[in-house]
């Protein structure tokens, strides 16, 4: 069926071509069509004579306007040595067209055509479309590398480090655009959050000055916000963060994705109001109201997961340094049952006895959290 199609297709389009050439070769004929026209119509004036339709006088004239055209017709040259040469490019043009293009369609089918081929599903076609960041990465390096000046290349590959989930590499990016382009709020406050997540989640001096810095040239910033309000917390000036988190909240767009994020901070601080010291919990949340939670839950949804990842293998990475940590080694232990990795929260509590054998209250600590996840056995 897909060749008869093709077929009919080719023959429409030869016949497009051809039509213009073969119409011209009507010179000859309507050279004597016109003449047995001028002669028809002398002999329609005789008749209209004897039918006494014309007169004379006036029959006379008309003869001779029609004779006079007869003989102008009749004396038109034959086509000569240019028109012969014509005839035969035409001839060709014709051949061309009726063989070349059948041929030369039916091989550039067969060659891109593929009728074989199967569609491509919506899945793959997405899949094949979206950018491979293990290989863009490279070129944008190697191009930055031969043009240390490059602000707009910087610019790019920054937010590709961060969603990698290499945030030194970001910030440093980060810091190098805005050297070479000049201060903007919005890379300002991008550059705060990728020295947060390099810090585990910890607002750093460093991090709290970019978003300072961030706010004073744009103060509705809400990414900047968010953070200053995070480190405000995380200094224990709770009631102060409490206010830059309502404030944040009432600012906040209609389906913002860090509103969530928000409201978990006011009603962890509103409950520790009332309650007392105790650990405020976000809401909805198995992790307490840290900054570094506020951090992840900033993110976008896609980008949470690696984030989690990244902080907790920095922070397993750090207590191999310094095990003497019972806080860290109880956040491990807890972060890997949360991903749902036990066999590395079991390994991590094995590590964690190990580094503290010497602290009975850490221990029992850990004894008491391994019996909460069901890690013993």
């Amino acid at each position: 069926m897909v060749w008869i199609v093709f077929a009919l297709m080719t023959a429409a389009v030869v016949l497009c071509l051809v039509w213009p050439l073969a119409r011209t070769a009507s010179f000859a004929r309507g050279r004597s069509v016109d003449v047995a026209f001028y002669r028809s119509q002398l002999g329609e004036v005789d008749d209209d004579i004897a039918r006494g339709l014309v007169k004379a006088s006036e029959a006379d004239a008309t003869r001779a306007e029609i004779a006079r055209r007869l003989l102008l017709s009749d004396k038109r040259p034959e086509p000569s040595g240019p028109d012969v040469g014509f005839r035969k490019r035409r001839l060709v043009a014709v051949v061309a067209s009726v063989v070349l293009v059948p041929v030369l369609a039916i091989g550039l089918y067969v060659r891109v055509g593929r009728p074989e081929q199967p569609d491509m599903p919506i899945a793959s076609r997405a899949a094949a479309s979206s950018f491979d960041l293990a290989a863009i990465i490279p070129k944008i390096e190697a191009r930055l590398a031969a043009d240390p000046n490059d602000g707009r290349g910087f610019s790019l590959i920054a937010p590709i480090y961060f969603k990698m989930g290499r945030y030194d590499d970001a910030a440093r990016a980060y810091a190098a655009a805005l050297r070479i382009l000049g201060e903007n709020a919005e890379r300002r406050a991008a550059l705060g959050q990728a020295l947060v997540m390099a810090a585990d989640g910890v607002v750093t001096a460093e991090a709290r000055a970019a978003f300072d810095k961030a706010l004073s040239d744009d103060p509705t910033l809400p990414q900047a916000r968010f953070f200053v309000a995070a480190a405000t917390e995380q200094d224990g000036n709770r009631a102060d963060a409490l206010i830059l988190w309502r404030k944040l909240a009432a600012d906040a767009p209609p389906g913002a994705p860090w509103l969530a994020a928000v409201q978990g901070h006011i009603a962890g601080l509103e409950t520790a109001a009332v309650a007392g010291p105790a650990t405020p919990m976000a809401r909805n949340s198995e992790v307490p109201a840290t900054p570094a939670g506020a951090v992840i839950a900033a993110l976008p949804a896609d980008q949470q997961q690696a984030a989690i990842r990244s902080m907790v293998d920095g922070l397993a990475a750090r207590l191999v340094q310094n095990g003497r940590d019972p806080e860290g080694w109880l956040r491990l232990v807890r972060a890997y049952s949360v991903l749902g990795d036990a066999n590395k929260a079991r390994e991590s509590l094995t590590e964690a006895r190990k580094a503290l054998s010497e602290n009975s209250a850490a221990r029992t600590k850990l004894d008491n959290l391994a019996h909460q996840l069901g890690l013993e056995g």
